[in-house]
């Protein structure tokens, strides 16, 4: 039986069978515990504004900022100070412009259902731009919304200063600490990597292959913070390429204890201790401590003790050596743009939810405009949220936010009963919001719980409506997700696909450009390395939101599962051989490894193409390259017959 607690359960739960995916879908990899820091802000973001107006005597002006603020507020996840202001900059900006549209055609009459469908189709394709598109896309889109169906007192140019100066608030305050601390979120980055590396050897013999993916996806969040904050100096920035080089050294010594798996070896005590101390370091909290000095008698011990004794003296302020700045692809704006247009003209996936967005917003605002239901912008509303091309399976968000909203629907009819109209209705405003980043962090039932009565506040500052506005909420938001399941989800064919496959291949072609440079040291090993791994971090992410559809989909996308599972064992096999080479054992030939390679490519190629790999010629042993060559015939048994 369904109970509320499964709305805080985490995806991993649905392998174990813990609940339906569709039930556990979170928005953002759930965090060990709140983020008291966020929870404060987004509440200081929120009710800001409503207490400045409300001293000015007038509370209701207050509602648009509030909005802003709040848009702000959950835009801010985390990241360089660089990239949390692009992001809340992009909401503000898409917000501001989605008000102005929706009040501006307010009235229209059924001339409003053709300016739903083009802000929709202009939102979609925004969001294929990046992070701060897809926001800035969700808020025009939102914005436009309520700018039909809400009599704000404020006219357009207005009322979005208002909508912009909420957001310029929340903005001040999430990047506050920023003249203090400048390096904040990503010293704060490199060292999660560390503290997640060290988790990997308490977790040595219970849990390894859980803390090694845990490590892995610590070490692409912390890349991109360090990469994607721009450097104030005008030459060389020491500081950002120190924190490269430790984030290069923590690869050096995960391989190298991933080396000692091969040779039937376990890591000594004082390899924990000295990681655990580092990990400390980083975090402000002691010094880096050397090992004590082990007998290194093999290849894989050889490779932990360098790395591990290199990181420390890397930590204790050594030079930094030359080379750890990785290569970066040229972004200027004429590499974007051409990489956004290829993305439009290429993108099927995008082509096919803008086509979905815009039919339910049709929809939706047509139903509007035949006055059968009362505030019936809450449904456009609702399609807006939950059929967002980026946020993961449509199915879920629209199970779970229906849920949800039945129980923050109850919660905020409970308020209204309790707290009346008028300042007192602050207080359950800022727990509310407080909640918000708590929400956003676990999935989307749990989100809609504490974001429904908030709105419900919101709106009824401006209304006063009462109880009752709870319950048209309610209703209103049920009839958005039928229609999204109607006609956005069931007639789709795409919608009962399971989109593995090309993420897959993917992986095994990002895979394979490691392997043919694996053995030749550098920068630009480094980087395909980082390369490969993240090509399988972003699989997981395909594979979990995958899980979440219904059954007749998740059952299909399970059977993905060992192939994933065979493609991690050639890239950790392709990383420990790399390792012991560099310390020792003997390196395998140019051949072997380009027709092992070569043998990955084929397997990448027949998968695109919906193919069976079972033509694909068989390879034999060859000495250092064995374990890569078994992990190999292992993928292709694997995906032997599948097309």
């Amino acid at each position: 039986m369904f109970s509320l607690s499964s709305l805080f359960r985490r995806p991993a739960d649905r392998l174990a069978g813990a609940a339906p995916g569709w039930l556990v879908e979170t928005v953002r990899p759930a965090p060990a515990r709140p983020d008291w820091a966020a929870m404060a802000r987004v509440a200081a973001s929120v009710t800001g504004p409503l207490i400045a107006t409300l001293a000015a005597g007038r509370l209701t002006l207050g509602l648009l900022p509030a909005m802003g603020a709040m848009a702000a507020a959950l835009a801010d996840r985390g990241g360089s100070y660089r990239a949390r202001v692009i992001r809340i900059a992009g909401a503000a900006c898409g917000g501001s412009a989605g008000y102005m549209i929706g009040h501006s055609a307010r009235g229209l009459g059924w001339w409003t259902v053709l300016v739903a469908v083009a802000v929709s189709v202009l939102s979609a394709l925004v969001s294929v731009s990046g992070a701060a598109g897809s926001l800035g896309g969700l808020q025009s889109l939102v914005m436009t919304v309520l700018g039909l169906g809400v009599s704000f007192p404020q006219g357009p140019v207005t009322g979005a200063s208002a909508y912009a100066a909420g957001a310029a608030w929340a903005m001040v305050l999430s990047v506050a600490g920023w003249p203090l601390r400048p390096r904040a979120a990503e010293e704060s980055a490199v060292a999660g990597a560390y503290r997640a590396l060290a988790c990997l050897l308490e977790r040595w013999h219970t849990g390894r292959a859980e803390a090694l993916t845990a490590f892995d996806a610590a070490l692409k969040k912390a890349y991109d913070t360090v990469l994607g904050a721009r450097s104030a100096a005008l030459g060389p920035d020491r500081e950002r390429t120190r924190l490269v080089a430790l984030l290069n050294q923590a690869i050096r010594v995960r391989n190298a204890l991933i080396s000692l798996i091969e040779e039937g070896r376990e890591p000594a005590p004082e390899i924990a201790q000295a990681v655990a101390s580092i990990a400390g370091a980083l975090a402000g909290e002691g010094t880096a401590g050397r090992p004590k000095r082990l007998e290194a008698v093999s290849p894989a011990l050889r490779a932990v003790c360098a790395a591990v004794n290199d990181t420390v003296e890397l930590v204790s302020g050594s030079e930094v050596p030359s080379g750890q700045e990785p290569v970066r692809e040229a972004a200027g704006p004429g590499a974007r743009i051409g990489r956004l247009w290829q993305r439009l003209r290429y993108g099927h996936l995008a082509r096919v939810y803008t086509v979905r967005l815009a039919l339910c917003m049709g929809v939706a605002a047509a139903l509007s405009e035949l006055h059968w239901i009362e505030r019936s912008y809450w449904v456009m509303l609702t399609v807006a949220l939950v059929l967002k091309p980026d946020f993961g399976s449509v199915f879920a968000r629209a199970v779970q936010r229906g849920i949800g909203t039945v129980v923050g629907a109850m919660l905020g009819t409970l308020v209204l009963f309790v707290v009346p109209y008028g300042p007192g209705i602050l207080i359950p405003l800022a727990l509310f919001a407080a909640l918000l980043p708590y929400g956003q962090q676990r999935n989307w039932g749990l989100m809609s719980t504490f974001q429904v009565p908030l709105v419900v506040l919101l709106v009824d500052l401006l209304t006063g409506a009462g109880p009752r506005l709870a319950e048209i909420r309610l209703v209103d938001t049920l009839i958005g997700c039928a229609i999204v399941l109607v006609f956005g989800y069931l007639p789709w064919p795409a919608s009962w696909e399971a989109p593995v496959g090309p993420p897959f291949a993917d992986a095994v072609a990002a895979t394979a450009r490691y392997l043919r440079h694996a053995f030749e040291g550098g920068p630009p090993c480094a980087l395909l390395h980082r390369e490969a791994f993240d090509a399988l971090a972003d699989l997981r992410t395909v594979f979990q939101r995958a899980l979440t559809e219904p059954p007749v989909v998740s059952r299909r996308v399970t059977t993905w599962l060992p192939a994933m599972t065979a493609l991690e064992r050639v890239a950790d096999a392709t990383a420990a051989t790399a390792a012991l080479t560099e310390h020792g054992r003997d390196a395998p030939s140019p051949q072997a490894v380009s027709r092992t390679a070569a043998s990955l490519e084929e397997i990448a190629e027949h998968v695109r193409a919906g193919r069976p790999v079972a033509d694909q010629v068989r390879l034999t042993a060859d000495g250092p390259l064995e374990p890569i060559t078994e992990a190999v015939r292992g993928l292709h048994d694997t995906l032997a017959g599948r097309p």
